[in-house]
Parts: C-alpha cells; sequence; structure tokens
C-alpha cells in the first residue's frame, strides 16, 4: 500500500500514534523540505496534545510558502496556538483562513473563542452568533455565547443560552455554576441557589461556590446558612476582607454581637479604614454591648467617608447619646432626621426624648 494511503487509512482509525512513527521515519529519508509530510506531522501531534511540537512542524510548512488551500494550515496553526493560551496568535492566522476563502461554522467558532479569551466580547459575540445561524447547536456553542454574554453583563441573554447547553450536558457542574452567578446578579436569588447547590451536589468544592452561596443566603437573610458556607470558605483559605465583613455582618444579625465585633475589626485592620459601612457595622454591634462610647466613636468616623446609606447612622448615634443620657443632643439629632425623613418611630422617639428632657 502506499505510504500515504496507508497514513490516511490509519488517521481514519484515529491510530495517531502509529501514524506519528510512519510519519517521523518517512522524515528521516527525506532530503528535501517535504509541505504534505510538515502538515500531517504538525496534525498529528495537535491530535496527541503535542501542541507545541505540531506547531513547530506546521511553521515548517509555513515557510515553504505553498499556498494554504482554504486556510487550511492557517486553521491548524490558530487551533494550536489557542489549545496553548496564545488566543492573539490564534485569532490572526483565523483573520488569515478567512483572507484565503474559509468561512465555516467551525472557524467562526473558533475565532469568537479566542477573541472572547481576550476580552474582545462583542467582536467574539458577532463570530459566535455567525457559527450559530450556520445551524450550529451543541452544549460547547452555546456555553460560550452564555459566557460571552455573561461577561457583557446581558445575563437574561447568557441564561437563555446556558438553558440550552444544560440539555446537551445534564450533570455539567460548569453550566450550573454560571446559571447560579447569573440568577444572583438579576437578583433572582431562588434560582441562584438552586443552581449553585445542584454544582456543589455534582462535586465542586472551593472558594468561590462557597462564597456566592453565602452571598445568596445572606441576601434572603438565612444568616445561619451563609455562615456555614462562609465558614467553609476560609477552611479553603479565603480569610480576606470580603469574607470577615459577611461573617461579621451575619454573626450581627443573629445578636452575636461580640463575635461579629471581633471579625469586623479584623476587616478594619486589614482593609477597611476608609470604608464607611464596615465602620457603621462596628458601632452598631458596639451600641448592642452597650459600649456607646465606643460605638460613638465608629458611627462618627463613618459618616465621613463616602459610598454608603448615611441615614440610619444618625438614628444610631442618637440612640447612643440617648442611651448615654445625652438627651438634648440625641433630641436635636432625631429632629434634625425628621426634616429630611419623617417617620411614626421618628416621632416616638422625640416625644420620650422631650419627656426624658422634662424629668432631668
Amino acid at each position: 500500500m502506499d505510504k500515504k494511503k496507508l497514513v490516511e487509512s490509519l488517521i481514519n482509525k484515529k491510530e495517531y500514534e502509529v501514524v506519528l512513527e510512519i510519519l517521523l521515519d518517512i522524515e528521516k529519508q527525506e532530503t528535501e523540505p517535504n509541505y504534505w509530510l510538515y502538515c500531517n506531522i504538525g496534525w498529528v501531534l495537535g491530535r496527541l496534545d503535542r501542541r507545541l511540537e505540531a506547531i513547530e512542524y506546521l511553521k515548517k510548512a509555513e515557510g515553504m510558502g505553498v499556498y494554504d488551500e482554504n486556510g487550511w494550515l492557517c486553521c491548524e496553526l490558530a487551533w494550536n496556538y489557542g489549545g496553548i493560551g496564545k488566543h492573539r496568535l490564534a485569532e490572526y492566522y483565523l483573520k488569515q483562513s478567512k483572507k484565503l476563502g474559509r468561512d465555516d461554522s467551525w472557524q467562526n467558532s473558533e475565532l469568537g473563542w479566542n477573541l472572547g479569551r481576550q476580552g474582545k466580547y462583542e467582536e467574539g459575540l458577532y463570530y459566535l452568533k455567525k457559527s450559530e445561524e450556520s445551524g450550529r447547536c451543541d452544549y460547547w456553542l452555546n456555553t460560550e455565547i452564555g459566557f460571552v454574554y455573561e461577561n457583557l453583563e446581558n445575563y437574561k441573554e447568557a441564561i437563555s443560552y446556558y438553558k440550552v447547553a444544560k440539555i446537551y450536558k445534564k450533570d455539567d457542574m460548569w453550566v450550573y455554576s454560571h446559571l447560579g452567578y447569573c440568577y444572583e446578579r438579576i437578583n433572582d436569588l431562588e434560582n441562584a441557589l438552586e443552581n449553585f447547590l445542584l454544582s456543589e451536589e455534582l462535586g465542586r468544592d472551593d472558594i468561590w461556590l462557597y462564597s456566592q452561596l453565602a452571598w445568596c443566603y445572606g441576601k434572603k437573610f438565612n444568616h445561619k446558612e451563609a455562615i456555614k458556607y462562609l465558614v467553609r470558605a476560609k477552611r479553603k483559605g479565603r480569610d480576606d476582607f470580603w469574607l470577615n465583613c459577611e461573617l461579621g455582618w451575619n454573626f450581627g444579625k443573629l445578636r452575636k454581637h461580640r463575635k461579629a465585633v471581633t471579625l469586623l475589626m479584623k476587616a478594619f485592620e486589614l482593609n477597611g479604614k476608609t470604608d464607611g459601612w464596615l465602620e457603621s457595622e462596628i458601632g452598631w454591634n458596639l451600641g448592642r454591648m452597650g459600649l456607646h462610647k465606643e460605638a460613638l466613636k465608629h458611627l462618627e468616623s463613618s459618616l465621613q467617608k463616602e459610598g454608603f446609606d448615611k441615614s440610619w447612622v444618625m438614628e444610631e448615634i442618637g440612640w447612643n447619646l440617648a442611651k448615654l443620657g445625652k438627651y438634648e443632643r440625641a433630641l436635636k439629632i432625631y429632629e434634625e432626621i425628621r426634616k429630611k425623613n419623617p417617620t411614626e418611630e421618628n416621632e416616638k422617639n422625640i416625644e420620650i426624648l422631650k419627656k426624658l428632657i422634662e424629668l432631668k
């Protein structure tokens, strides 16, 4: 049998190791550069996941200056470059293949994928959608389109594509994780939790998932479950500003104020000296522990910082002043609050303070 036909026959049977051995043996006998040989060695090496070696042979073929029919060689180089994370080179070769006349579903999906991995989401989406428009509909393409929409913060579109991907591969924790994240971003916490928990059931066991679960449970005011997952994230190695803030906030809501203050103060030392929300939380918990002077110190400090709702902080300052017997100062604060936000609760506090001042 002709060696070329033998190679083609073995490739059809996916006997890549045997094919490579034959091709390398032919190479030893060659005295001149051989375009067909370099292309085939490169192709087989790529299928054996020896991509750097594949690129070496494919570049030899490219260097011979032979016309690249329908961009085949460019696409092979792109596929291997993409596989080793060199997405810019993959993009270059895929666009070169277009100049040579190739324009098919595979090429467009590969181009979209490589563009997305460079953060070029709009352009990547264009090519992924071109692949879809040609009739392709499978797990990989739907996850990629979903991923691009997710990164473009179009979470509803991302969800629709992830749902289609799930039809092709039901037990996939990656899809469930991303569905959970997208649902959380549109504040659909029930669906977010359902998908995160399915991902956990399928074996996902990492900081990201536990942090997401804790965040959703916290937003639903299920503080015990939030703490459970925050502790799991901590055991996995997370012990940063965010985690200590979340733990502290959730413990505070369960009236475990001493523990809350310990954790919030740790966050304060880590990265929280300019965070007004954090200082207001420290002040709130200290007040509930009866440490009103310390509470006032943090509450008043929080007012000097930006980035959070300060209306309730003024009420907390008034409440702590009243607890210290400084009724006139507390009354002044509550009257100031009334001008901006009159409420029944505020009126009651004003009446109580007026009576206490009269009794002094």
